[in-house]
């Protein structure tokens, strides 16, 4: 894909921020879904929460096969495909009847339908605003915080109005708005890239193998991983264990909108941040993650305190909003636009797979211990080891930033030797370079 261009990249944008919007509003009232469904089917909290874990991590674990279908139609199609499919497993959670059931239509077929919604969004982003992706990417985040403001109050309403199954069909209704918000993703694909893919069938697949190589993207990859664990057992356990702990449901409800307020400050002022000459995105990453890891290991020391919660909801908003800030910057840093794409989708399989594992055995923690204060202990040393490598990325890079330094003299030596072409002047240093080295290798072997 090619830059967007023009007016139409604010387009792009308020797409993206819709998306956001509306699935943060589905995805942040999960907690509250969680709950219902303890009361509803009496299932343990380990088995219970495979349902939510689903929805909300599926789209992640699915991000290598979301990036490759954006690679074959586009992001505006995928997009509207998942809305679509998000609305028919909602639709189909209306009229399930068991809990299992709901792992199928909730779990899976919504979950999925997320993926093929959401994760277009950042890739649309980045080809839309190349040298701004900061900024573009902290408005479009800031979508998921006004959601988070919106969810737990709407969930709440949903749920004592009109109960568990009418919750869903409504819940289907809100989620129909992707549809249109999915369509104003157009990113205009290169017609000499695709020509490319398609006379090497497994290049994409290649790109995947040079990703997992690259030791800077990798450190900053299992540290998202690690505090994307935390991330998604706060989503769901939170508003329970703050009932347990003495908290009425309406005050658990209210955390989320307060974690939203502090959410939707923060991605704005990081995104400013990190924009062209500004803050160093690997420092701002680690310092954030250590502030996010020690709040929760400390959680459960003052939980029971009657301003506890809502001091942790304040300060948690603050710390998790300013971190899904990074994802694009990191990558356009770390692996270049080229491979932008193709490091999107590994991004999100990957912190699928922690977070999709991290609420069950949260749950069964719970289970066994019958309290939560050990589970968000564990949680918080996840995210403190995320920090850690993050530092161990900054020795990566500078490494990386010294076999990059290539003097004037012997780059225009080499891209006369490969018929370097005036196409090429707009792609990225890092792309520049990547396109230089390939080629050198190809004429070489041709000699």
């Amino acid at each position: 894909m090619i830059s967007t261009g023009g007016s139409w990249s604010v387009v792009v944008l308020v797409g993206a921020f819709g998306l956001q919007f509306f699935t943060a509003i589905l995805t942040y009232g999960t907690g509250f879904i969680h709950l219902s469904l303890l009361e509803v089917y009496k299932e343990s909290d380990a088995t219970t929460s495979i349902v939510g874990s689903l929805f909300i991590n599926l789209m992640s674990v699915t991000g290598p096969l979301t990036s490759y279908i954006i690679d074959r139609i586009g992001c505006r199609v995928t997009a509207s495909l998942g809305g679509i499919l998000l609305v028919v497993g909602l639709i189909g959670s209306h009229f399930a009847s068991s809990l299992w059931a709901l792992i199928v239509t909730y779990g899976i077929i919504s979950g999925l339908g997320i993926g093929l919604a959401l994760i277009p969004c950042p890739v649309s982003v980045g080809f839309a605003f190349p040298k701004h992706s900061g900024i573009a990417m902290g408005i479009t985040t800031a979508g998921v915080g006004m959601g988070m403001l919106a969810s737990g109050p709407i969930m709440q309403y949903l749920l004592e109005t009109y109960g568990l199954r009418g919750t869903f069909l409504l819940s289907a209704a809100i989620a129909s708005h992707t549809i249109p918000c999915g369509m104003l993703l157009r990113t205009p694909h290169s017609k000499i890239q695709k020509q490319g893919k398609t006379e090497e069938r497994f290049a994409y697949f290649k790109t995947y193998l040079t990703l997992l190589k690259t030791p800077a993207y990798m450190c900053v990859l299992l540290g998202a991983v690690l505090w994307n664990i935390a991330y998604a057992v706060i989503m769901i356990h939170l508003p329970n264990y703050v009932v347990l702990s003495g908290s009425s449901r309406k005050e658990a409800s209210f955390l989320f909108t307060v974690i939203g307020i502090g959410t939707v400050l923060s991605r704005i002022v990081i995104g400013l941040a990190i924009g062209p000459n500004g803050l160093d995105p690997l420092l701002l990453n680690f310092g954030l993650s250590a502030c996010m890891g020690a709040l929760i290991v400390t959680f459960p020391l003052f939980v029971n305190l009657s301003s506890g919660p809502m001091v942790f909801a304040s300060l948690y908003g603050i710390y998790s909003g300013g971190l899904l800030v990074f994802t694009i910057p990191l990558c356009l840093e770390i692996v270049g636009a080229r491979r932008l794409n193709s490091a999107i989708g590994l991004w999100f399989f990957l912190i699928g797979l922690g977070s999709l594992t991290g609420p069950p055995l949260i749950g069964l923690v719970y289970d066994i211990t019958g309290s939560f204060g050990l589970s968000y202990i564990l949680s918080g040393f996840c995210v403190l080891l995320a920090a850690l490598l993050t530092l161990v990325a900054t020795f990566w890079r500078k490494l990386l930033k010294n076999v990059e330094e290539v003097s004037p003299n012997a780059e225009f030596q080499l891209s006369k030797e490969c018929n370097f072409t005036a196409q090429d002047r707009e792609l990225s240093p890092r792309d520049h370079l990547d396109k230089l080295i390939t080629e050198k290798n190809e004429f070489a072997s041709l000699k």
